[in-house]
């Protein structure tokens, strides 16, 4: 049977909304599937829990097939020369610290390839304090060459396209280029336009501040041969910073975020976001959406961020599957201070929200699972929001105690499988990121919906004569008003029910009956009965 487009929609909604409706229902009804001790399991937290064992299904089979596709390539490379893609490395950065831009291009000579790569970096960049980046490509690349493009390839002239045509043809196998800013998106559009003028097969990208592991790009290359009909490979992106307690939760975070949710897309050959540290494309892939990725626009403006998350958007909207594969990892530079951390959430939420619209457009050519992991990830953060606001204004401490718990059970889920896969016991820390789930993430989506109309790109550039301008105090505090308001209202709630519990406590038993947690809730009929014979 040949499917048209409408029954494949049906089709994916439906199964989709198996996993969102009884969730909702039973959460608006307070259906209870059954009740132990203090605490009741509610039809959402079943799905939930539902949902997470099929992510850790789906993510440990993914790992199956990387390891086994290796293998079987590892054996008949062992018999003759590799036939591998002709593969170009695209390199962008804005005004990036000496150090990890210096640190990148270190990674980038050790990688290893049975084929020349084609390199190209692209400096965000024409003024003075841009060249800086310029002058540590050629102290690392001695044979490169480094070149002043006055215009944007972007937005050139029908005679400016000639003039890159020619220059392209005399480009050497590892140079830099310098253009006007305009930023990361634009400079990553003359970089692939260089590479695929090159003739490369396939298309790497990354940011100035990453560093690789020397066999990352063969094993994102190898990730393409899985299936017939891959457009992307995404890799394991890593942090390298975990001196302080908020990067080295953002480190564990990272993992479960990669070796379990793209893990889990992966296998339905659908993952949602090939991120900008390390990633591939075909070039015939790549080719066919470039134009139009470069002109994106949402409410009548230029998109900035999000550039990963729309290429690969654009690649999945072209029937394209995207893969992910553990074998290939990097490492890469996350915020240590907390509202650094914050902005960079609230874009990353802008974006993926925004996406929303791009991404239903193709959820009908790829697995029910893409569309079921879009619903769940758009619509949890609010639901939870619902039930920090119920628990906090309940009176009934026990109920705000419940939901604490509730939230470390969910982490704990995760942390067990993280425990065993990486049998790293510093994954026992990982419920902590619970609090700042809660103190900084869900502010950050909330504020993302506000300001959707802010395209800025909310952090920036990290040399040192950008250093020295985020010294402003005004600006910093109007930028953490939106998290000191949210800090506010959850200190004021908790507040209030300490204070009402404490002044007019209910009467026994509790009234509990709505679910004040996401998977548990106090079982009010439980806390009545052991109260009463107490």
């Amino acid at each position: 049977m040949k499917w048209s487009i409408p029954p494949k929609i049906v089709y994916s909604i439906c199964v989709s909304l198996i996993f969102v409706l009884p969730a909702l229902i039973g959460y608006a009804l307070r259906i209870r599937v059954f009740k132990a001790s203090y605490l009741a399991i509610g039809v959402y937290g079943l799905v939930v829990l539902i949902f997470i064992v099929l992510q850790l299904v789906f993510a440990t089979l993914n790992r199956i097939i990387a390891i086994r596709f290796r293998r079987k390539t590892k054996q008949v490379d062992s018999e003759k020369t590799p036939e591998c893609y002709k593969v170009g490395l695209a390199v962008v950065g804005y005004r990036e610290s000496p150090e990890l831009f210096s640190q990148c291009l270190m990674s980038i000579k050790q990688l290893e390839y049975p084929h020349p790569l084609k390199i190209v970096a692209v400096i965000d960049g024409d003024e003075q304090e841009d060249y800086e980046m310029a002058h540590i490509f050629e102290k690392e690349f001695q044979d490169s060459e480094v070149t002043a493009i006055p215009y944007l390839l972007s937005e050139a002239t029908e005679q400016q396209k000639l003039d890159f045509t020619e220059l392209c043809k005399s480009s050497a196998q590892i140079s830099c280029y310098v253009q006007p800013h305009r930023g990361k998106r634009h400079a990553m559009y003359t970089a692939f336009r260089f590479l695929l003028n090159s003739d490369c097969e396939a298309v790497m990208t990354t940011d100035s501040d990453t560093k690789f592991d020397s066999k990352a790009i063969m094993e994102l290359e190898r990730a393409l041969h899985w299936y017939g009909n891959i457009g992307a490979s995404a890799g394991d992106v890593r942090i390298w910073n975990t001196g302080n307690l908020l990067s080295f939760m953002a480190s564990l975070r990272y993992w479960m975020a990669f070796n379990i949710e793209r893990a889990a897309q992966s296998f339905n050959r659908c993952v949602t976001c090939v991120s900008g540290p390390m990633g591939m494309y075909k070039a015939s892939a790549l080719e066919e959406v470039l134009e139009k990725w470069i002109k994106q626009s949402f409410l009548g403006m230029e998109c900035t961020y999000g550039d990963d998350r729309h290429l690969t958007n654009c690649v999945l909207q072209k029937g394209h599957q995207v893969v992910y594969t553990h074998l290939a990892f990097c490492e890469t530079e996350t915020p240590e201070k907390f509202l650094r951390w914050f902005k960079q959430q609230t874009r990353w939420s802008k974006s993926f929200y925004r996406e929303l619209l791009w991404n239903a457009k193709s959820i009908h050519k790829h697995s029910p699972w893409m569309a079921a992991e879009l619903f769940y990830q758009g619509l949890y953060p609010f639901i939870l929001l619902f039930s920090i606001f119920f628990t906090l204004w309940s009176r009934i401490p026990l109920a705000l105690a419940a939901w604490l718990i509730s939230l470390v059970a969910i982490g704990s889920i995760k942390t067990l499988y993280a425990l065993v896969v990486s049998r790293d016991f510093k994954f026992l820390l990982f419920p902590i990121y619970s609090l700042y789930y809660l103190l900084g993430l869900v502010p950050a989506k909330l504020w993302a919906l506000v300001s959707m109309w802010d395209v800025g790109w909310g952090t920036s550039a990290r040399s040192a004569s950008e250093l020295k301008k985020e010294s402003q105090i005004l600006l910093k505090l109007k930028e953490a008003l939106p998290v000191i308001f949210w800090w506010l209202l959850i200190l004021c709630g908790v507040v209030f029910n300490i204070i009402m519990f404490t002044l007019h406590p209910p009467p026994l038993p509790y009234d509990v009956s709505s679910p004040t947690t996401i998977v548990f809730y106090p079982n009010p009929d439980q806390i009545g009965a052991e109260s009463f014979s107490t």
